[in-house]
Order: C-alpha cells, then structure tokens, then sequence
C-alpha cells in the first residue's frame, strides 16, 4: 500500500464567552456560555452557579469556562486523536466495562495504539480507514521494541478497541462515520493460526502421578476432569462443595488484573452445578482432612480463605506458582509444554473423542453455545466422524456392538477407577491413624533453643495416584 501523507495541523483553541443572569424565582446567578465548534455551529448553555453573590458567580464562571474548554479539547472533532484516546480511556471506558478488561484497554493503548498515532497528530474529524489499515498492517509487520511483528490475533484486539473509541465518537456526534468499522480486522494465515494444543488421558495420568505431592495437585487434577478455566478452579470455595446433594457450584472466579480481583464467572452459562463423581468426592474429602491437619499445625497462623486451592497456610494459591510449577512439573514429566488453559482443551478432546454429544461437553465447559465449542475443537472432527463410521458398521452388522458410556459422568468414572481404589486405601489408612501427612519438623529441645525462628513446614501430600 502506498504512504500517505498523515501529518495535520494542532486543534485551534475554542473561544468560550459567557455572561450572568438571574432568574426571577432564583436567588442563583446563571452562567450563559457561548461558543462555535470547528464547524462554525453556535452553541449555547445556560447552568446554575449556586451563587448569590455577583463576584462569587463571576468566579465559577470563569471556572465553568475553563472545564468546558478542556471538555471541548478532548471531546470535539477538532480534538488530536490521540488526547482524545487519553480523554475516553480514563473518564469513559473506565466506568463501562470490568477492571480485567479495562486494564487490557490500557496496555493496548499505552503500548501500541497511542506510540503509533501520537507522532501523526492526526485529530479526530482527520482519522480515516487507511489511518486503521496501516496502522494493522505495521503492526503485524514491526510490531514494537518490546515485542517485534505481531500475530493477527493480538493486532485484532488493537482493532477492537479502536473500534470502540470510535463508537462513541459517533455516540457523542463526533464524527458521522466509524472509520474502523469500514475495514476489516487482519486474520493469521493457516499456518500461523492458533490451534488448541492437548495432553491424551495417559498424558494427564502421567502428570498426575508425578504431581500428586505438589501443592498445585488440587488446581491441576480438578482441571484435568473438569476442564475448569484457571479462574474457576481458583475461585472455588468449600462451602460451594456440596456433600450432601454431590455439586460444586461454580459461581466465583477469582482472576489477576493489576492485583487479584473475586468477580462472577466469565458469562451465564458459566455459572454451573458440576456432578461430584465419587473419585472426586473421594479425593476432596481427603484435601479436606489435609487442610484440618494444616490448621492444626499453623494455629493462629492459619489463614482461614476458604479456598480449595490453598497453600500450606490456608492463603489462596497464587497464579505464579500454580504456573510455575505446572511447568515444572510437564517438564518433569517429558510432556509437551502446554499452557494450564490445555487442561481444559484436554477434557474436551478425550469426551468427544469417546463419543460424548458435543452440546453435553459444552455445557461440561460451560461454553456460550454449542458453535464455541465446535469452533475450538474441530480438531476433534476426525474422531467424531470416525465414531459415526464405526455407529454404521454395527448398524450394519459389521461390528459387535459396544457398551457405549451414558453420560460424561460414567466415562470419566470409568477411567478414574484406578484413582479410587487408591483414595479409598489412603482414606482407610488415615482412618486407622496409621498415616499422618503432617509431622513436627523440630526433632529436639536443644534443636529448638539453637534455631527458634528456622522451623521449616513439609507440607501435607495427597497421595491419590
């Protein structure tokens, strides 16, 4: 595409006059404010100063004068772009959307949209689809310092939010037209297009039994059955664990902006009652006695969160060493190196590859609609269609037929039968006292007197594998 030149002349200053009325059934002055936009339109306001005294409203005037400037300087079409962004980013958006999101507006901003536009200065009224195009196209192209060329992907989100900005500046009658939405965002070409990656169920077997004394074990075992997001399983507390009636209801998430936030899940169908298969109920019930002993050892020490995903202190376990030592462990294990997220593409593609009905894994996901979780998994077409191939043979009298698995339930009870056996063996133990998850780490009296404040904690392991 051909350069064009981008370079515009600053916003002209906006003269504002203003004089003072009083009402008859007013003790209030009133400020009468008058001034013409870029386009020569007059325009007139009238606002109370909530002032009796003539040199008090004389003042507020002048005050009132000087805001409606700088509301004018960043919010009319005359306005440089770019403050414009600064203006919407931090008095409009802030207040639309939620503080993970918004932060995501602000680095989008700060790091690529404002550096590229600034130095342009284009304003408001000059900005044109070509402007969007080439800004898309150098970003994938250069990227920036930090980062280099950029994926379509992440260059979609920019276009997003420039997309946005630009919705209210015809929302406040800014401009008559959102040159964004005149161009389309970039897409990856096939070969750089993100594809799902996942670990097989003896991928997720082999995990757990190298992680089982992790103290990340929980996060990573309910999210290799479940295929909860990291959100969800962080968020989930114990008094959403329901024995009795054998649900867990995922109605919290709890997510990292600038700092941990608790917040509601990520849309409707999110916010879910889970069946608890007796492994799992099994093993929470043993992460419970183990988080008991915990509290017994720490005493005032204990920090009672609630978190089913806790630490040796009873603190919700932060996302670094959930990551970390996810990592390390695939790395102990000889397994590709997938995201945490992969856990939950994992579940997917092994209940649809044994034939689960895709609207039934979706709603295990709690996907949106069915076309997510189509979308997300056509990976997993092949298996689908090789299920169907082989439904025909036996209708065809070709095959034997198969027990077929009821329900996700069943099927993933089915595979976890190993992991019963052991649960309840390791339940029987503790029940008979002879094992103990916790010991006291001082060995003697004169250890302690030498090192009062060096007691080191061995946390608890759960031993389900």
């Amino acid at each position: 595409m051909s350069e064009l030149s981008l370079s515009t002349t600053e916003a002209t200053e906006i003269d504002i006059r203003g004089c003072l009325s009083k009402p008859k059934k007013s003790q209030f002055y009133s400020a009468v404010l008058q001034w013409k936009d870029s386009h020569g339109e007059p325009h007139r306001i009238s606002k109370t100063t909530k002032k009796a005294k003539l040199h008090e409203a004389h003042v507020e005037m002048a005050r009132m004068i000087e805001e409606l400037k700088e509301e004018l300087r960043t919010a009319s079409p005359g306005t440089v772009f770019v403050d414009f962004l600064k203006h919407w980013l931090e008095t409009v958006i802030v207040h639309e959307v939620e503080e993970t999101t918004y932060v995501g507006y602000q680095l989008n901003m700060s790091n690529h949209i404002i550096p590229y536009f600034e130095p342009l200065k284009l304003r408001i009224k000059d900005v044109r689809p070509v402007h969007i195009t080439q800004f898309m196209e150098y970003k994938i192209k250069y990227g920036s310092e930090k980062s280099g060329p950029l994926k379509a992907g992440s260059v979609s989100r920019y276009y997003a939010n420039l997309k946005t900005a630009f919705d209210y500046t015809m929302k406040e009658e800014l401009v008559f037209s959102n040159p964004a939405r005149l161009v389309k965002p970039p897409k990856d070409s096939p070969e750089n297009k993100f594809v799902a990656q996942w670990l097989s169920f003896e991928e997720i077997t082999r995990l757990w039994k190298v992680a089982k004394s992790d103290i990340a074990f929980p996060a990573i075992f309910l999210a290799s059955i479940y295929g909860f997001r990291r959100g969800e399983v962080c968020g989930l507390k114990w008094p959403l664990v329901r024995f009795e009636s054998r649900i867990m209801q995922i109605f919290e998430t709890r997510t990292r902006s600038n700092r941990e936030i608790t917040k509601g899940t990520k849309n409707k169908p999110s916010r879910r009652s889970m069946p608890i298969m007796e492994a799992v109920e099994q093993y929470l019930r043993l992460l419970q006695m183990q988080q008991e002993e915990r509290r017994e050892f720490c005493g005032n020490s204990w920090i009672d969160s609630g978190y089913v995903v806790a630490n040796e202190i009873g603190e919700p376990l932060s996302f670094n060493t959930i990551q970390k030592n996810y990592k390390k462990l695939l790395k102990q294990c000889g397994l590709p190196d997938v995201r945490f997220h992969d856990l939950r593409h994992s579940v997917a593609t092994y209940l649809l590859e044994i034939g689960i009905p895709i609207e039934e894994v979706s709603a295990w996901l709690g996907h949106s609609s069915i076309a997510t979780t189509a979308k997300v998994y056509a990976h997993v077409n092949i298996g689908i269609r090789r299920n169907a191939a082989k439904t025909l043979d036996k209708l065809l009298g070709f095959q034997e037929t198969e027990k077929k698995a009821e329900s996700i339930e069943r099927a993933l009870s089915e595979m976890f039968r190993e992991l019963l056996e052991s649960i309840r063996a390791e339940i029987e133990e503790r029940k008979a006292g002879s094992v103990r998850t916790l010991e006291n780490p001082v060995k003697n009296e004169a250890e302690t007197a030498k090192k009062p404040f060096e007691v080191s904690f061995e946390p608890a392991l759960v031993s389900p594998v």
